[in-house]
């Protein structure tokens, strides 16, 4: 339960910050930084997040996590695809 509740906070904080980008069309990658004081495997992370991700624009996107120390949660960079103009 741990785990939704992170992967819960990283959806939420990028459809925060994308919410006024009305060409975005989906996110394709997100980058993150997850310290070992949260306890939590990149395995059972992506897995988790899939499962938030489901009927958003997150997803299907695929995540590049980074295992550092401390008490760490980031989102270093998320990329997406446009629609076209």
């Amino acid at each position: 339960m741990h785990e939704y509740h992170l992967a819960e906070s990283v959806l939420k904080s990028i459809l925060e910050k994308t919410k006024h980008m009305s060409d975005i069309k989906s996110i394709t990658l997100i980058r993150l930084k997850i310290g070992n004081l949260k306890m939590v495997s990149k395995e059972t992370f992506s897995e988790t997040f899939k499962q938030v991700s489901k009927g958003t624009m997150c997803e299907g996107a695929k995540l590049d996590i980074e295992e550092v120390m401390g008490d760490t949660l980031i989102v270093e960079d998320i990329e997406g695809e446009f629609l076209d103009k």
